[in-house]
């Protein structure tokens, strides 16, 4: 768990929301009602969760310092994304009041702004409208990513699957020739390395 930031002033806070491209679009007042959750800003050391798989607390995060990776638990050690300051994570377990489903850890020092439901009682209505809105377009933008890293992960199978058809009647060949499964493999991976660079 974090520690939460209680020496922080809301000018301090602000420094760090002013330099997150996140709150570009945010007017001096919004921001500085964001400021004003000082005491919603939570330190976290390197290597500690942040967000955990299964979690049901519901809250959204904004790092405004320091870079977190994201894994499941199921491939521990499989960095899933690596995000940087301005990152906005929880949105969907927020939205949709579903239990966490990645985990979240600090890469190194971090401060992470949450912002709960209690939160965002607390902002005007019209910041909140346009703070839903960003979520809005952080999801869209991530269904786009998702939508681009499908569609080339598509074809580099596809690509694996001609090769590999191509493949056949030559694996035999060179079984056939006396060359060593290693001999095989590497010029089959050099192959394959070239089609899908």
């Amino acid at each position: 768990m974090g520690t939460k930031v209680y020496n922080k002033t809301p000018q301090e806070t602000l420094r760090l929301i002013n330099n997150i491209p996140f709150f570009e679009s945010f007017t001096k007042a919004e921001r500085q009602e964001f400021a004003e959750l000082s005491n919603e800003l939570i330190e976290y050391s390197d290597k500690m969760a942040i967000v955990e798989e299964g979690q049901t607390d519901m809250a959204v995060f904004i790092l405004l310092k320091g870079e977190a990776i994201v894994t499941r638990n199921d491939l521990p050690k499989v960095i899933i994304n690596t995000l940087t300051s301005g990152a906005l994570f929880g949105e969907v377990s927020f939205l949709t009041q579903t239990p966490r489903t990645t985990n979240i850890f600090a890469k190194s020092d971090a401060k992470v702004l949450k912002l709960d439901q209690k939160v965002f009682e607390k902002i005007s209505p019209a910041t909140r409208e346009k703070l839903k809105d960003k979520f809005i377009t952080v999801l869209v933008n991530r269904m786009s990513e998702m939508n681009t890293a499908l569609v080339r992960l598509k074809v580099e199978m596809e690509a694996i699957s001609h090769v590999a058809r191509d493949y056949h009647d030559e694996f035999d060949k060179i079984l056939k020739s006396g060359k060593t499964m290693k001999e095989v493999f590497s010029g089959m991976n050099e192959t394959i390395a070239g089609l899908i660079r």
